[in-house]
């Protein structure tokens, strides 16, 4: 099964999706920022914040097609990107993948990226 993914915004500020799947998931699309609204042939989100239960005692990885060093590793329940000393993912172009182990028995994520550069309005 490959991840199951819906738009629920996408504005000239941000692009928030909810995501669900199950584990043994590789580099499967999670944010399509190369054809959100509005992009230009290099456009650039940030990972804003990600809210997330992942069941099992597996691991979910979120990262950019272009860039895998930057990347969120999420398990059990929780949110990334509001608490204080959490690194502001950003300054990548490339769509947001996410692979999942096999540890994993499902996962529903919403992730909200913020759109930095590369856009017109």
């Amino acid at each position: 099964m490959t991840i199951s993914t819906t738009k629920l915004v996408d504005n000239n500020f941000h692009i928030i999706v909810n995501s669900n799947g199950v584990g043994s998931e590789t580099n499967q699309k999670l944010v399509d920022v190369l054809n959100s609204n509005n992009a230009s042939s290099e456009p650039k989100v940030s990972i804003a914040n990600i809210a997330y239960e992942v069941i099992g005692t597996g691991e979910v990885n979120i990262f950019f097609e272009n860039d895998t060093t930057k990347k969120v590793v999420i398990s059990g329940r929780g949110n990334y990107g509001l608490k204080p000393g959490e690194e502001k993912i950003k300054d990548v172009v490339g769509d947001i993948l996410l692979t999942s182990d096999s540890n994993v028995t499902k996962y529903n994520i919403v992730i909200e990226a913020h759109k930095e550069t590369g856009y017109t309005s």
